[in-house]
């Protein structure tokens, strides 16, 4: 008689290994395992947020913040690239990005941009989001 084994998985040890792998998916997604680590940059040091998912939503928004305000100020200076002038835009309005007023807001604190017509800076009132 001819024995076939070709690596056969018994149900216990199927269910073994579904297990090992839930307990480890576990305590990774958990933040057992300190494997991200979050830039100071770009997330509040205060931050609550002890998982994975919740640190890199906040890196990620951080991430956005730092990005919308490289667009904004770029509007800027292509505001005054067209229209010929050394006058900055008198307010956002007046840049024509085509977006939703929620675009000119921190999309961490709400907050809305704070911007000097007279010089033309673009800053967040975050205070994690200073630097940016």
């Amino acid at each position: 008689m001819k024995m076939n084994n070709r690596g056969n998985w018994s149900l216990i040890g199927l269910l073994a290994a579904v297990a090992i792998v839930m307990v480890l998916g576990a305590v990774y997604f958990k933040g057992g395992f300190s494997t991200v680590k979050s830039n100071s940059t770009l997330v509040d040091k205060s931050s609550k947020k002890q998982t994975v998912f919740g640190k890199s939503i906040d890196t990620g928004k951080g991430v956005d913040c730092r990005e919308r305000l490289n667009q904004i100020r770029t509007a800027v200076q292509q505001s005054k690239a067209v229209s010929g002038s050394e006058e900055n835009p008198a307010s956002f309005k007046d840049l024509q990005m085509g977006v939703g007023s929620d675009y000119f807001n921190c999309p961490v604190s709400n907050q809305p941009y704070v911007y000097d017509p007279a010089t033309g800076t673009v800053h967040c009132p975050y205070p994690a989001h200073s630097q940016f």
